[in-house]
């Protein structure tokens, strides 16, 4: 497998090279080509001598680990095409879960989660779905504010100021109080 890193920070997996510097260049394969072939000159041989540009990333082939096992049991530090794991060039130990005795398993890996990076995600993802669900119930109310509408009620006013103002409010997401719509 090939990983691709930047300051040690996971970017891509894949089983190619190529297909693993593709994924962090954001090309599909078409783009790839044609900017490969910008970089490939031939040597004296006639042989093709690709010479990468510099990259602010790293790819490396990882053959002493089970790279696939290894990132399932750190799914908790994947989102969709994110992930907050770190790659080591030499192995380092990471417990991996606890024995019926309650014993740490440890084992030796080129992988391990970065929490706070994990966390960081987590609580702008909440965040996120906060904002959506206060747009849902501004769009739900914003027929009363149209030219055409008798004008707005005071509460209704203030309710949906209080929308608006929700993430300034509150500092934690795990506890918003929303604020009652008026009748």
């Amino acid at each position: 497998m090939y990983i691709s890193h930047k300051s040690n920070a996971l970017q891509q997996v894949h089983e190619t090279e190529w297909q693993c510097r593709r994924k962090v260049k954001g090309q599909n394969k078409s783009e790839y080509w044609t900017w490969l072939a910008t970089i490939t000159t031939q040597d004296d041989d006639g042989h093709d001598v690709i010479t990468y540009p510099s990259e602010d990333f790293t790819i490396v082939e990882c053959t002493d680990e089970d790279v696939q096992a290894r990132l399932n049991q750190l799914g908790d530090y994947q989102a969709e095409g994110v992930y907050n794991i770190t790659w080591s060039d030499s192995k380092v130990s990471a417990v991996t879960g606890q024995d019926m005795e309650g014993n740490d398993i440890t084992i030796q890996t080129h992988f391990s989660g970065n929490d706070s990076d994990k966390n960081a995600r987590l609580l702008a993802d909440k965040w996120k779905s906060i904002r959506l669900k206060r747009s849902r119930f501004l769009a739900e109310t914003d027929y009363l504010a149209m030219k055409d509408q008798p004008d707005m009620s005071n509460d209704m006013q203030i309710y949906r100021k209080k929308l608006r103002d929700l993430p300034q409010d509150n500092s934690d997401p795990d506890n918003i109080t929303w604020p009652s719509r008026p009748s």
